[in-house]
């Protein structure tokens, strides 16, 4: 595993334990030094799922600063020239909703939640798959097409740029750039479907319409990302570090969309349970 230098003089809050596992505290800097071990350094772009309720116990039992720590322990390890980018998924015109670029809440985590309520962080309009985004090449991201998963959605924009996908302490299964592979590869278990509805977005109220990659309902059309983590793990492409009691994983969204084809070019359906009803 990649070591490399801490921060000379952490702030002083870098040091607070946030959980406790096996009567180890674990802090803000604990995660600088994972995030750091798995290569992600200044300048990165990062989009990052989460599950910060697996670390360990909480020892901190201030809501906004635990968030805030998390968060600032990301921006110290890419800095000021680096991008971040997390999840705000409120399939809101999947659901027959309005979506609401200020108001609809992310369903994915409230690590994610807290994120969009940034003053500096600013969220996509795209009422399925949207994004909150930080740093750098934020207005970048921002400039995104109506589609969920091609080459001008946030995860095409991902690889454009060699970004990295982390789980940090939520599945490999979490990882939805997988549909970005299934989608510009062409698996035939899945169709373009269109989702039409109002977005609001500050004074603008209208109606508009995007696509997702959707699978086919009924055919036995089942992800399991499980061969696909080993996989990855095997070859050295997957790199993850413990942090108490979660797992931290880093992978290079270009390699995984190179190795992702390479499988689906032997095998169409590896990325499911077994071989779809079509």
């Amino acid at each position: 595993m990649l070591e490399v230098d801490l921060i000379q003089s952490p702030k002083a809050e870098f040091l607070t334990p946030l959980f406790t596992y096996n009567d180890a505290a674990i802090s803000s800097l604990d995660f600088v030094k994972a995030l750091q071990n798995l290569g992600i350094t200044k300048g990165d772009t990062v989009y990052m799922t989460s599950d910060i309720a697996v670390f360990g116990k909480l020892a901190v039992f201030n809501r906004q600063f635990l968030l805030d720590s998390i968060i600032e322990a990301v921006i110290e390890v890419v800095g000021d020239q680096g991008t971040i980018i997390m999840p705000t998924f409120s399939y809101s015109f999947c659901n027959g909703e309005s979506f609401n670029v200020a108001e609809s809440k992310s369903t994915v985590g409230v690590l994610t939640e807290h994120f969009r309520q940034r003053s500096d962080v600013k969220r996509t309009v795209q009422p399925i798959f949207s994004a909150a985004v930080w740093g750098e090449k934020q207005d970048f991201f921002m400039n995104i097409g109506h589609d969920s998963f091609d080459n001008d959605s946030i995860f095409g924009k991902l690889r454009r740029v060699k970004g990295k996908f982390v789980c940090l302490g939520a599945p490999f299964h979490s990882c939805t750039y997988i549909h970005h592979i299934e989608q510009m590869h062409g698996c035939n278990y899945r169709y373009i479907k269109t989702f039409s509805g109002t977005i609001i977005n500050d004074d603008q109220v209208y109606e508009d319409s995007y696509t997702f990659f959707v699978r086919y309902l009924g055919k036995n059309v089942n992800l399991d990302t499980n061969p696909l983590e080993k996989h990855l793990l095997s070859k050295g492409l997957l790199d993850q570090v413990t942090l108490g009691n979660g797992i931290i994983q880093c992978i290079s969204s270009e390699e995984l969309f190179a190795e992702g084809c390479k499988l689906l070019d032997s095998d169409p359906y590896f990325f499911l349970e077994g071989e779809p009803n079509l």
